[in-house]
């Protein structure tokens, strides 16, 4: 019969003892520790209050009047400058990496697919990193169009229906579908065009392309 081993417990106060000598046998290497990490706790908040935060305030206040003359319609102001002000291309560059910088890189992606430059847009579209609901996924919409246009349906019709799944709303979705089934026509898969103009239909049915009857007109022409 074999006799079962037992381990001496370790006490508190010996534990405590062991601790203490742990401290104190590497307390220069502990103390360089702990002030690395108050150092680049101070560095980093102090770089965030006195660097970052100044650099957003001058990005968004860079960018506003751009964004106004793509609203308006002015792209190439919008792009370029007007002389007075930035244009999205100039934050873009200048204010990278702030909020502002990469709204530009959309808006500059926007306003050049708008003047049919679509290689161009499609770089600034790619550099835009968006999460919101709604402008995301119209953002990939737009850039799922851009690669249409330049030949790439595969890519493009890829890029239409992750949007419409993104967006899973009503202002962004069916229009998505019906982009990509216009892409599925021109392949020749009438089937998986169908199938979208369908989905449109059941999914979607207040939305503006089936009240007025335009998914019904492009189901006849399918069909």
């Amino acid at each position: 019969m074999s006799k079962k081993k037992t381990e001496t417990p370790i006490l508190a106060d010996e534990a405590l003892g062991k601790s203490e000598e742990f401290v104190l046998k590497h307390k220069n290497l502990i103390s360089g520790v702990v002030f690395a990490i108050i150092i680049f706790i101070a560095a980093y908040l102090g770089y965030q209050h006195f660097i970052q935060e100044p650099k957003e305030a001058e990005a968004d206040k860079a960018l506003v009047v751009a964004m106004q003359n793509f609203e308006d319609g002015k792209y190439a102001e919008s792009l370029d400058g007007d002389g007075v002000n930035m244009g999205t291309i100039a934050v873009s560059e200048e204010y990278s990496g702030t909020k502002a910088g990469n709204l530009a890189n959309l808006y500059a992606g926007l306003a050049l697919a708008k003047q049919e430059k679509y290689e161009e847009a499609i770089e600034y579209l790619e550099a835009y990193d968006g999460s919101d609901a709604i402008i995301a996924p119209k953002a990939k919409h737009t850039l799922g169009n851009c690669y249409a246009y330049t030949g790439d349906s595969k890519k493009a019709i890829s890029l239409l229906l992750d949007a419409a799944e993104e967006a899973s709303n009503e202002a962004v979705t069916p229009f998505c579908w019906r982009d990509a089934a216009a892409m599925y026509e021109q392949e020749g898969e009438t089937a998986k065009a169908v199938e979208l103009y369908e989905r449109i239909k059941t999914e979607y049915p207040a939305c503006v392309l089936v009240v007025t009857r335009e998914i019904d007109r492009q189901l006849n022409s399918v069909k």
